[in-house]
């Protein structure tokens, strides 16, 4: 299972888009590994000291933010108890690594912005759509798995 968040639609950006968990560094951050651990904490309530973390995907840059992601992958012993963050996040969803390997839930879609037509990569699972940067990493995730 990936953890994803809803963002609320009132947020300053990315509003109502689904995401992986994540956010800027903090200037108490020791790492970028530790920025990753907090921010799955507060945003989901994803205890730090349960993930062992595994692995590093390769950088993606998010044109619209100007913000660099650098996605760590995780894993959990169990299934933890997962509570959106009420500020940030309206809800969670749990998407099956097997959805990442769907291929009936994989395309290629067009999106348009303010000032802005894009065509992008998606995942659709549970009638949500995963694209962007998020949908470019799950996209990493699935290739570094089938290798």
């Amino acid at each position: 299972m990936i953890p994803l968040t809803v963002r609320h639609a009132d947020m300053r950006a990315h509003a109502g888009e689904v995401s992986l968990p994540g956010g800027a560094v903090d200037p108490a951050d020791v790492s970028p590994e530790a920025t990753a651990l907090r921010e799955a904490w507060e945003e989901i309530g994803l205890e730090p000291e349960l993930v062992r973390v595994i692995g590093v995907l390769d950088d993606v840059w998010i044109p619209v933010s100007n913000f660099e992601l650098r996605p760590f992958v995780g894993t959990v012993a169990s299934r933890p108890a997962l509570i959106p963050h009420d500020a940030e996040v309206s809800a969670i969803i749990e998407l099956p690594l097997a959805a990442l390997f769907d291929e009936s839930a994989i395309g290629i879609e067009e999106f348009s912005g303010r000032d802005f037509t894009v065509r992008a990569g998606t995942y659709r699972y549970g009638g949500v759509r995963v694209w962007g940067a998020t949908a470019l990493t799950l996209g990493m995730l699935a290739r570094v798995i089938s290798s």
